[in-house]
């Protein structure tokens, strides 16, 4: 089941990610101290909203966030997919593929909203695949974009709503 997190669900929220941060510094460019200094909030707004794919028991198996951009009137039409994870005994099970989904279907509701984009790490070659096959298109390659502690490549994708 994928459901909306709300401000009680902070706590497993950032848990889920800093075991994913652990598991895979290669994929995700947060750091463990970065959620450790400013955890993120799962308060859902008209801006942004954090979906969670929760067991019967409510174990969070996978989550992700779509934020619709703030601060500039001339990007309001762009929304971004953030924070995309999947542990690995939940993966190859459809929930990175429920997830994303929901997160395009959210991100369409938006009014105004054109285009989501995301990134990801270039050599996570399954992510890619996951959003290439839903019609994210590359728009840009950073080399170094960020490190753990090995320097790694991330794309920029889009995807026109």
């Amino acid at each position: 089941m994928i459901r909306t997190l709300g401000a009680p669900d902070a706590v497993a929220y950032n848990a889920l990610l800093t075991r994913g941060v652990r598991q895979h510094p290669d994929t995700l460019r947060i750091a463990e101290a970065d959620i450790d200094e400013r955890p993120f909030e799962t308060n859902a707004s008209s801006e942004a909203v954090t979906f969670a794919a929760v067991t019967d028991d409510g174990t969070l198996i996978g989550t992700v966030a779509v934020e619709r951009e703030r601060g500039r009137v001339k990007r309001r039409h762009v929304a971004w997919l953030l924070r995309m994870y999947v542990p690995l005994e939940a993966a190859g099970r459809g929930v990175g593929r429920a997830l994303l989904l929901r997160g395009i279907e959210h991100a369409r509701s938006l009014p105004g909203v054109e285009k989501l984009n995301l990134t990801v790490a270039a050599h996570n070659a399954r992510a890619v695949a996951l959003y290439e096959g839903q019609g994210f298109r590359e728009f840009s390659r950073e080399e170094d974009a960020f490190r753990d502690p090995t320097p790694r490549t991330e794309l920029s994708m889009c995807l026109r709503l």
